[in-house]
């Protein structure tokens, strides 16, 4: 190699090694995957409004924790008792007349669905009294003459014991649970009892208080969920706004909340028919008063709502 060639080569060695610095060089701060102070991406607004309750018909007495539509029928509603004793769904006509009465082996059942021609009934069986060790828990299936299909606890956990169910809800053949121990909404093969999908309720802490009774809409392919908040300073009915979470299922973000006007029945749960909500108003809220002899019913259990019983229709504003 002569002068002239060692010069070229040096030259182009050292302009390659000043593109190679001038490639690496990053601002102060930040790590070698870009990681550093930058400004966060701001974060998509969630919509709100609001909405009204009409109540339409009495349920059999009880406290009636849980709704879901038969299409070809009317309404499954399904009774949550504390005392241990066996609990009934009844198929209510759309005008509320009873068509016919399943009893199950669910206890304390916080949320229920129809599909498959059966009830899913999911339990919290802690919350009855004397309940045994471990409680009754995990999702009932029960045909409509009352036969029991299966008893199965949610995933993820002890084989007797999956937690607690706050919801449940049908989507196409597949089985939404809102799991209270995983604190997620879980989907299932009901026939496998696989996991397919799931996602953390919301994190919004206003609204984890209370988490309840879920609806999968397909018409337009969102997952709803009930929730409500409390005043602090005021105790009961009257300082209780509930409310409704949407979540967009391929994401699990919440896209939209739905605040009820004062005066509202207390939604436990809900079901979505022909575009139409539907809610029910167990009227067995926790840590409310049964002292209030206005919401009091002959032949009912102890109430604590003024809309207790109901089946209402919920009306977005």
């Amino acid at each position: 190699m002569d002068k002239r060639q060692f010069l070229l080569a040096s030259a182009g060695l050292g302009a390659g090694l000043a593109t190679a610095f001038a490639q690496g060089a990053k601002p102060a701060g930040v790590d070698e995957l870009g990681r550093g102070p930058q400004a966060a991406a701001p974060k998509a607004k969630i919509l709100t409004r609001k909405a009204k309750t009409t109540k339409l018909f009495l349920t059999p007495p009880g406290w009636p924790n849980a709704i879901a539509v038969d299409p070809a029928n009317g309404f499954w509603v399904q009774e949550q008792r504390h005392d241990g004793n066996r609990e009934k769904a009844w198929l209510l006509d759309w005008n509320g007349k009873l068509l016919n009465t399943v009893t199950t082996n669910c206890q304390n059942t916080s949320g229920m669905t129809f599909g498959d021609g059966c009830i899913w009934s999911g339990a919290n069986g802690a919350s009855i009294k004397n309940h045994p060790e471990p409680p009754v828990n995990g999702i009932f299936q029960t045909d409509t003459s009352s036969k029991q299909i299966s008893h199965r606890q949610i995933p993820f956990g002890p084989a007797d014991n999956g937690g607690p169910c706050h919801g449940l809800a049908w989507q196409n053949g597949k089985l939404w649970i809102s799991s209270n121990r995983l604190e997620s909404l879980v989907r299932v093969d009901p026939k496998t009892w696989m996991v397919d999908y799931m996602f953390p309720h919301t994190m919004l802490p206003d609204l984890k208080d209370r988490i309840h009774g879920i609806e999968f809409d397909k018409d337009t392919g969102y997952l709803w969920q009930v929730s409500g908040t409390q005043k602090d300073d005021v105790a009961n009915y009257e300082g209780y706004t509930p409310k409704l979470i949407k979540y967009d299922i391929k994401t699990g973000e919440v896209v939209e909340l739905v605040e009820f006007l004062p005066g509202s029945c207390d939604p436990h749960d809900i079901a979505i028919h022909n575009g139409v909500f539907y809610g029910v108003d167990a009227g067995e809220h926790p840590r409310w008063s049964i002292d209030n002899p206005a919401y009091q019913r002959a032949g009912w259990p102890p109430l604590n709502s003024p809309f207790s019983g109901y089946v209402f229709k919920i009306d977005f504003i």
